[in-house]
This record gives structure tokens, C-alpha cells and sequence, in this order.
């Protein structure tokens, strides 16, 4: 059943939402100031929609953590707010803002600021940007390593993390791109969201991103698709290979795991059940996309989608 009327969204009211974030991020006293940064959508619609999951995120974390405040801001705009920052997701696809903003990032993260990489964000193809994502978040795609594969993956069970409270075992079909690198022997890794694949996902052919030799010898494998990290020196980080499709945002662990991921690298308290928030309706999540509904999106089929996500 859609839960309709949780979250009564407009378009003027999230304009309002994200102007105030902006207006009052650094005059929040005693707050840890968490700042989102997105490049533009892709993949039609709901696809990579970095933009609306952080506002819906952001407003989320306004909304239930009192320790913390969230602004979300566009690749294109004012991003002063990154210098007094505890906390920093980032958006965009190729890895496009870890080229971009490597230079200016790296003395923060030196700093201990936390760190946070949705989907195609941690895959920055760069040598020098995948060893800086390993050192910041732990971890980072590979070409020619990794693979990218759609695959529904089965979560069944949870560290003993502060990360991994409130979450519930659950399904979910999604872009899950998985066999990353990681920091040597894991070390200051904690997996948060492993599964089994497919093994039609491992026998794909070899390419950057398809398949190689190291993937198909892992039959049977867990494979980490969420993850946490506490760096040697200072500050914290988070990788999350999900999110191709703005849809699965309804599934509620899932939800849950990235709300989690970013109160903690912030260095706040997560809550004892995790980071509360509503299960959005279809018509919520399309509301943040902002954007009109093709004619060819099957609303009937999602909906029905959503409606299974959380049995």
C-alpha cells in the first residue's frame, strides 16, 4: 500500500527546502554540518538521480538527527561551503567530482573530514583518483578489476556496527557493482552490505567494467557492496555501489544503510534504530525528481515494485 501522504512535497516547497539549507548551514552552532554535492542526472528518468536522493537525504537528516545539518549543493555552484564541513557525499557519474574536486578535497580529508561515494562516483577510472578514494573511503571501482553488473542481491545478515542499526535483511535489484579494491588487507574496511551474485554475473566477458579472469574465479563468493572505513590517521568514509535506479530509495534498509553511513562518518551518533524515516510512494520520490513524467514511464509497474520492496 503506498503511503501517500507522508511527505507533502512541491516543487516550491523544495526550492524553499534547499535555500534554506544553503542560507543556514554554517549558522547551526554545535551541529555537524554534512554537505552533499551532485553532478546532473543521467540515464533518463530516476536514473542516476544524484540531485533528488540528496535533497530527500538531506531533508531526512534535517528532519530526525538534531547533531546534525545538511545542504546540498550542485557541481556548479558556490562549494565554499566544503571548507568547514565534517562531513562530504558526493554524486556524479565517472567519478567526475573526485577529479574535480581531488585537490581541493585532499586537505580536508588530511583534516579528517568524512567522506561519502554513491554508484558511479566510485568509479573515477583516473590511477590517481582510485588510489585517493582508496585512501579516503577504502575503497574504489577498478577498471579492468571490478565489474558493474545488474543483479538482485539478497543481504541476510549485518556486522556488529554502528552503521548496521536498525537495518533488516532485505532484497534488492539494482546496479550493484562489486569486487572492488580495497585497502590492503582490508584493513579499516568494515563490510556493511555483502551478497552472493548471480554466476551469470561472473561469466560475463572480459572488459573495464564486464568481466576478467579474477571476477570468474570467485564462484560462489560474497561480494562487498557497501562498505565503511576508518583511515590510519583521521576521519572516516563510506563507499555505496547502489543507486543506478532512483526507485529502490523506497526499500527501507537500503534507505536506511546510506543515512546511517553518512551520520557516521560525520561523527555523529547514529540513532539505536538507525536514522528514522518514512517509506516514500512513488508519487514522493517523483516529486523530488522535479522533473515532468515521460510518457513512457509505466507508473503501474514501479508502483508495484515499491509495493514489494518492504514485505
Amino acid at each position: 500500500m503506498f503511503h501517500r501522504n507522508l511527505w507533502p512535497i512541491t516543487l516550491l516547497s523544495l526550492l524553499t527546502i534547499g535555500l534554506t539549507f544553503a542560507s543556514n548551514a554554517s549558522a547551526v552552532d554545535g551541529k555537524k554540518q554534512i554537505v552533499f554535492v551532485h553532478g546532473k542526472a543521467s540515464h533518463g528518468y530516476g536514473g542516476h538521480a544524484y540531485g533528488p536522493a540528496f535533497r530527500m537525504l538531506a531533508e531526512i537528516l534535517n528532519q530526525n538527527v538534531p547533531a546534525v545539518n545538511a545542504q546540498v549543493i550542485q557541481d556548479d555552484q558556490d562549494l565554499s561551503a566544503l571548507d568547514t564541513a565534517d562531513a562530504i557525499v558526493l554524486g556524479s557519474d565517472g567519478g567526475q567530482l573526485v577529479k574535480s574536486l581531488g585537490d581541493r578535497l585532499q586537505p580536508l580529508m588530511q583534516q579528517g573530514v568524512g567522506l561519502g561515494c554513491i554508484h558511479y562516483t566510485v568509479d573515477p577510472s583516473d590511477p590517481t583518483a582510485v588510489q585517493r578514494l582508496i585512501d579516503w573511503i577504502g575503497g574504489s571501482y577498478e577498471r579492468h578489476w571490478s565489474v558493474n553488473p545488474h543483479w538482485e542481491a539478497e543481504f541476510k545478515a549485518f556486522p556488529n556496527h554502528p552503521v548496521s542499526q536498525g537495518l533488516k535483511p532485505f532484497r534488492c535489484s539494482d546496479e550493484w557493482y562489486y569486487h572492488m579494491r580495497f585497502a590492503k588487507d582490508m584493513r579499516g574496511v568494515t563490510p556493511i552490505l555483502s551478497a552472493i551474485p548471480p554466476e551469470a554475473t561472473r561469466q560475463r566477458p572480459d572488459g573495464p567494467h564486464s568481466g576478467n579472469a579474477h571476477v570468474r574465479s570467485r564462484v560462489g563468493m560474497e561480494e562487498v557492496v557497501g562498505w565503511v572505513y576508518e583511515r590510519p590517521s583521521h576521519g572516516r568514509g563510506f563507499g555505496f555501489t547502489g543507486m543506478h535506479s532512483h526507485w529502490n530509495w523506497a526499500q527501507d534498509s537500503y534507505r536506511k544503510s546510506v543515512l546511517n553511513s553518512i551520520v557516521w562518518i560525520a561523527g555523529a551518533k547514529v540513532p539505536e534504530n538507525g536514522v528514522p524515516s518514512e517509506t516514500p510512494s512513488l508519487e514522493q520520490l517523483e516529486a523530488y525528481l522535479g522533473q515532468p513524467r515521460p510518457a513512457s514511464f509505466d507508473a503501474n509497474s514501479v508502483g508495484s515494485l515499491i509495493e514489494k520492496m518492504n514485505p
